[in-house]
C-alpha cells in the first residue's frame, strides 16, 4: 500500500470553507438568526469573525503542521465496527474529544479558540457524508468523487431544513441494532456513517462508477452534510448555554 495515498488530504479544503458559510445560511433561514449573526460577528481579541475561525478550523484539520491537523486515518468511521482507517480509533472518537475541548474552552471564556476547535470537529461531521469515509477506503472512487464535488457541489445546495433533534435506530442484516440520539456528539458521526455507508454499498463498492454516479450520490451527500452541519453547530451552542 502506498502510504502517501492513504494519508494525503482526502477532501478538497475549499469545500469546507464554503460549507461553513452555507451552513450559517441554513441556521438563519431556520429561524436561528442569533446564531447566524454571532457567527458573522467579530472576535475583538483575534480580529476575525467567528465564521473565519470556523473556516480556519475546518481547513486546518486537513493541513499537516497547521496546528489543527487531524491525522488522515482519523477521518473515517465504519457504522457497524466503529473503527477508523487501519485503527480502532475513528472520527467519532476524535469528534467527541474536540467537541468537549471546544465546550470547555467556551465555558472558560475563550470563545475564539472554542469556535476554532468547533470548526475542526465540523470538518469531520462533513467528511463522514463522503461514502468512502464510512466504507473506510481511500480508493473505489474516493479521489475522483471529491474532485468532481469540488466543482459541482453547489448544484445540490440547500438553504433550510437543518437536522437539529433526532433519534434513529439502524438494524443490520444479522439483527444488530444501533440506537442513535442527537444528544450524543459521537452519534453525529455514527448517524452520518450509517447513511453514507448505504451509498457506498450502492454506488462504489463494486468499483463501477461514472459522472452519472457522482450526480446521484451528490444529491444525497450535499443536503445531508449541510443540514447535519447546521444541527451540529446548533447543538454546540445549546450545550454552551447550559
Amino acid at each position: 500500500m502506498n502510504l502517501k495515498q492513504v494519508i494525503r488530504p482526502l477532501f478538497k479544503i475549499e469545500n469546507h470553507i464554503e460549507l461553513v458559510y452555507e451552513t450559517s445560511l441554513i441556521l438563519k433561514n431556520d429561524g436561528r438568526e442569533d446564531l447566524y449573526y454571532f457567527i458573522h460577528s467579530t472576535d475583538k481579541e483575534r480580529g476575525k469573525t467567528y465564521r473565519e475561525l470556523l473556516e480556519q478550523g475546518a481547513r486546518n484539520a486537513d493541513i499537516p503542521f497547521s496546528g489543527g491537523y487531524i491525522f488522515q486515518l482519523f477521518h473515517f468511521h465504519h457504522p457497524w465496527t466503529h473503527g477508523g482507517y487501519l485503527l480502532s480509533h475513528s472520527s467519532a472518537d476524535v469528534t467527541v474529544n474536540i467537541f468537549t475541548l471546544a465546550l470547555n474552552l467556551w465555558k472558560a471564556g475563550d470563545k475564539a479558540e472554542a469556535i476554532y476547535q468547533l470548526g475542526r470537529s465540523l470538518h469531520l461531521v462533513q467528511d463522514i457524508f463522503i461514502p468512502q469515509h464510512s466504507g473506510v477506503t481511500a480508493f473505489n472512487g474516493h479521489g475522483p468523487l471529491e474532485k468532481w464535488l469540488a466543482k459541482n457541489w453547489k448544484t445540490y445546495q440547500v438553504t433550510g431544513g437543518g437536522y437539529y433533534h433526532w433519534d434513529k435506530t439502524f438494524t443490520s442484516e444479522d439483527g444488530t441494532r444501533h440506537q442513535l440520539d442527537s444528544k450524543n456528539p459521537y452519534d453525529w458521526i455514527d448517524f452520518g456513517s450509517h447513511l453514507s455507508y448505504a451509498w457506498y454499498n450502492r454506488y462504489f463498492r463494486h468499483k463501477k462508477y461514472n459522472e452519472d454516479t457522482f450526480h446521484k450520490v451528490a444529491a444525497k451527500i450535499i443536503p445531508h452534510a449541510l443540514r447535519h452541519s447546521a444541527g451540529y453547530i446548533n447543538k454546540f451552542f445549546y450545550e454552551a448555554k447550559k
